[in-house]
């Protein structure tokens, strides 16, 4: 039983030892491990190239809704009071020239805002801009709906243009910023599918809701269905800041403000989200400072007056027009200047366009003729001037919806072509390429003697302008520095909208006297785009 029990004592320290050694191994591999790991860690990594080991996955796919949810907002914003104009005209007691002040007021509002929201996105960063400007325009736009009269709605107009100017033109800078050169110009491309889903929501809508004839008796007005459609518009904004609460700020805005730590741990969460790993395997231990010198001098200041706010504002444009950037600079505005009047200015009008290429066809019995001769042709019978209640009793027709819908659709298959023409040709030569076209088909807009062939060249010109929005942003943020980046583009986007202001004023005041001017103007300035076009560099000064 003694040597038994020493055989057992023996054999439990055989197997205490065994045991040892296994947990000795184990111990001695993790420690192999880690330190092949840590030797796989690199420090000073630059940002371009940290970003690029993020990887490309999940979180981007949800990076490109948020930011695409953004420009979406902004169009519905913008074009969705071109459908209500009939609608609203007898609550607010609107005549033809306050209809075009109210179709103008929220560009005029996104003209004083863009500038403002660049500078604060550079300098207090761009998700918070973001996120307070989406939430203010879900407001107004509520607040809208339920205000009486006339003057207090366009200045709520003008109060969602200011705000809703935010979200795009910051949303294309905190969406490049979380892309590598070889991912960013796909994602800008991807970017201009949004407008197409904003151009496809309204018309939808509208023609859903716009027909509806109930009346809700407030205490102070009697409420109609063309401002539950203002409040839908509205919706976007909602859903894209919801979306804006579960996103970080950029890193590399955290970078450019010597918050190196913030944008590593930033870059780690990005990467868990994408390959599925603990963000402590994300491969880079640091990053290296941030090449644009002057970066974070504009966040350093500390603005307690308007003197130093405007101080401030100043001290972050002007580099914007230094020799250094003086050409970039104005290629940038003057080319978003032209995009834009044509990729506004036209879909503004389109509702108008096709209710009187409609009416002319419905009065001559089906004869088809160009837009401008359907213009002239109706002058006659509309020169009588227009009674108050007559008008008051205007609907925008089906068919305006109808076409508006293959807008939007051609809207989703432009950028969609886009993705696969952009590797191939490059972003340069493509954006060439699309202005030379659209202003082939401004000109010749006016040239079509059928709606069919209008309709068609309306759709090119339409959604071949909205993607080079996007398309001219991805080069533009080349053009800059990070700390003057989130300014050039809002910048350019600022002269865009004036672009639009233009292009709507100019539709107004030639539509009716010099029809064929209206559309020399606008394929003009297009293809004036793609010739200075040609001047853009190949590859962005600062694209690393």
């Amino acid at each position: 039983m003694a040597g038994r029990g020493g055989g057992g004592d023996q054999g439990g320290d055989r197997a205490a030892g065994a045991a040892g050694a296994v947990d000795l191994e184990m111990a001695v591999q993790s420690h192999q491990d880690k330190d092949k790991g840590a030797a796989g860690r690199r420090s000073g990594v630059p940002y371009e190239e940290a970003i690029a080991l993020v990887g490309h996955g999940r979180f981007h796919f949800g990076l490109l809704l948020v930011c695409g949810g953004c420009i979406t907002a902004t169009i519905c914003e913008l074009l969705g009071v071109g459908y209500l104009l009939p609608a609203a005209q007898c609550d607010l007691e609107m005549t033809d020239a306050d209809k075009g002040l109210l179709g103008s007021m929220a560009f005029i509002g996104m003209l004083f805002g863009s500038h403002l929201w660049g500078f604060l996105a550079d300098t207090t960063g761009r998700r918070s801009v973001v996120l307070l400007t989406l939430f203010v325009d879900t407001a107004i736009a509520v607040l809208a709906a339920l205000v009486p009269v006339y003057w207090m709605f366009l200045v709520l107009r003008f109060l969602a243009g200011f705000f809703v100017t935010a979200p795009q033109a910051v949303g294309y800078a905190y969406l490049g910023e979380f892309h590598s050169p070889a991912t960013r110009a796909k994602a800008f491309v991807w970017a201009a599918v949004f407008p197409a889903i904003g151009l496809i929501f309204l018309p939808g809508v509208g023609w859903w809701v716009l027909p509806m004839t109930w009346s809700l008796e407030l205490p102070w007005m009697a409420a109609h269905s063309w401002r539950l459609y203002v409040i839908l518009c509205a919706v976007p904004s909602l859903v894209t800041a919801l979306g804006m609460c579960a996103l970080p700020e950029s890193p590399k805005y955290l970078l450019s403000q010597g918050r190196a730590d913030d944008a590593l741990a930033v870059l780690r969460r990005v990467y868990s989200a994408n390959t599925g790993r603990p963000p402590e395997e994300f491969p880079v231990d640091s990053l290296a400072p941030p090449t644009d010198h002057t970066a974070g001098h504009a966040a350093g200041a500390d603005p307690k007056s308007i003197a130093a706010v405007m101080r401030s504002v100043w001290n972050q444009t002007a580099p914007l027009f230094t020799l250094e950037h003086a050409l970039s600079t104005f290629l940038a505005l003057f080319i978003m200047f032209g995009i834009i009047a044509g990729a506004n200015g036209l879909p503004t009008w389109l509702p108008e366009l096709f209710n009187r290429m409609a009416m002319f066809e419905s009065t001559h019995e089906g004869r088809s003729a160009s837009v401008c001769a359907s213009i002239e042709g109706l002058l006659g019978p509309a020169a009588n001037g227009s009674d108050t209640a007559a008008a008051c009793e205007a609907v925008v027709e089906t068919d305006v919806f109808v076409n508006n819908l293959y807008v939007g659709v051609a809207g989703v298959i432009a950028p969609v072509l886009s993705v696969f023409l952009v590797g191939p040709l490059g972003k340069r030569s493509l954006l060439i390429l699309s202005l030379l076209l659209t202003g082939a088909c401004g000109l010749g807009l006016q040239f079509v003697d059928s709606s069919l062939g209008f309709l068609i060249l309306a759709c090119i010109v339409c959604a071949v302008t909205e993607m080079c929005i996007s398309l001219f942003s991805s080069i533009a943020v080349d053009m800059f520095p990070t700390h003057l980046r989130a300014m050039a583009v809002s910048l350019s986007l600022m002269f865009g909208r004036l672009g639009s202001i233009v292009g709507n004023l100019m539709f107004g005041s030639l539509l009716e006297s010099a029809c064929p001017a209206t559309f020399y103007a606008l394929g003009g300035v297009l293809l004036a785009c793609g010739a200075f076009s040609f001047a853009l560099p190949r590859q962005g000064k600062f694209q690393h």
